[in-house]
């Protein structure tokens, strides 16, 4: 099984916390039961999950406003093509075809985001961000036929 390097930061960051929780209970009782250890390994997985599924909606959310953008990207190359010589309008439109089903295959992307976890969620978050390079990309092209 391979680990994301974030799921390792945050196993390292939770190892790290019980430590010295445990630690500082040593300190101030002498010794630490199997009860308060038992109860500390819980809440750094609880304070790891919580940490864990911020990052993924923090995730969701940039990648909604970055499709969000696309879109506004794309109706304004729309408006701009509408005006362009017979032949960048032809080769415009193409792009543009081609823009929004890469756009579309993103958002399908995203969805199937939400409700990923683990694994999935690590390598649906790397094709989500590839898709975006390349929309990005794409845009790019199209915008440059224009100008």
């Amino acid at each position: 099984m391979v680990i994301h390097p974030t799921a390792w930061r945050s196993i390292v960051l939770s190892l790290a916390l019980l430590g010295a929780v445990m630690a500082g209970a040593a300190e101030s009782k002498g010794k630490v039961s199997a009860e308060d250890a038992k109860k500390e390994s819980q809440e750094a997985l609880e304070a790891t999950k919580e940490y864990t599924a911020q990052q993924k909606e923090d995730f969701q959310k940039k990648a909604q406003a970055e499709l969000d953008e696309m879109q506004t990207k794309i109706e304004q190359l729309k408006e701009r093509a509408a005006t362009a010589s017979k032949e960048a309008k032809v080769d415009t439109k193409k792009k543009i075809e081609h823009l929004e089903k890469q756009k579309d295959a993103a958002v399908k992307k995203l969805e199937e985001l939400k409700t990923a976890t683990g694994k999935a969620w690590n390598d649906l978050k790397a094709g989500m961000n590839a898709a975006m390079a390349d929309l990005k990309r794409s845009y790019t092209r199209a915008r440059a036929r224009l100008n």
